[in-house]
């Protein structure tokens, strides 16, 4: 397990530097690192590396995307209809376990995010995160690790790599230095689409679509719901603590 995070770690390492070297190519960020902003240029060298892997992704793997959307096929409202429904079980685990365990923390992970939508185009950071984000992250934690994997090791072993890999995956940054708490939702939603995944016939389009709605609702409380609310608590994301276990599942 350790070895393949840092696998991955490695591998998008690289994809962050060639986002970075073609958004410096194409004069989108400056090349001068003592001018760069981190909130706003580093947002343009993410949508570039996420451009990137959502080519190479559709490039590979376009073909099981779409014929894995023949699950719809049977069963089409109560599948649909289990989308949102899987968010909110989502959101009742939150509460439940955070408020057992102790008050709900922003990620680093999130605490990111949520100054990105203070300064990044509305339309960019919508495709970002609710498009290429859940699009390349399936193909990744589901298709690969478990669709792929299971194929010499047994599905709910995979499923167990799958879970604990995007659950660490989204702290990479942090060094480590991440409270036990704020690994919570991103558990509950790795499990979540996990056995979704699994129990829908292993359907790649199945994963894609439930981590889209997951976070098509989170951005939405973000723009929506986030700057409706007092400002009543210290620091830069106070309105969003109220929304925590909300808004924890973006990613």
């Amino acid at each position: 397990m350790v070895e393949a995070v840092a696998a991955a770690r490695h591998v998008g390492l690289m994809v962050l530097r060639l986002g970075l070297w073609l958004a410096v190519s194409l004069g989108l960020v400056p090349g001068d690192l003592g001018a760069f902003d981190l909130v706003r240029d580093g947002f343009t060298v993410n949508i570039v590396s996420y451009a990137i892997l959502v080519v190479l992704v559709l490039a590979v793997a376009w073909r099981p995307l779409v014929t894995s959307l023949r699950v719809f096929r049977t069963g089409t409202w109560w599948k649909l209809l289990l989308l949102p429904a899987t968010w909110l079980a989502c959101i009742v685990v939150n509460v439940i376990v955070l408020s057992l365990i102790g008050e709900a923390q922003t990620s680093a992970n999130q605490a990111a995010l949520e100054e990105m939508t203070t300064q990044a185009p509305p339309v960019l950071m919508i495709l970002m995160t609710v498009v290429a984000a859940p699009l390349v992250e399936e193909y990744l934690f589901r298709h690969l690790l478990i669709g792929k994997l299971s194929r010499w090791i047994n599905v709910w072993v995979c499923a167990v790599v799958s879970v604990l890999a995007f659950t660490l995956l989204h702290f990479l940054g942090t060094g480590g230095d991440f409270r036990l708490v704020e690994t919570v939702p991103y558990l509950t939603l790795a499990v979540a689409i996990t056995v979704s995944y699994i129990l829908m016939g292993r359907s790649f389009g199945y994963a894609v679509l439930l981590h889209m709605v997951n976070n098509g609702i989170a951005i939405a409380m973000l723009y929506l719901v986030a700057p409706l609310l007092p400002d009543t608590l210290p620091g830069p994301t106070a309105p969003t603590t109220a929304l925590a276990p909300l808004l924890a599942l973006l990613g």
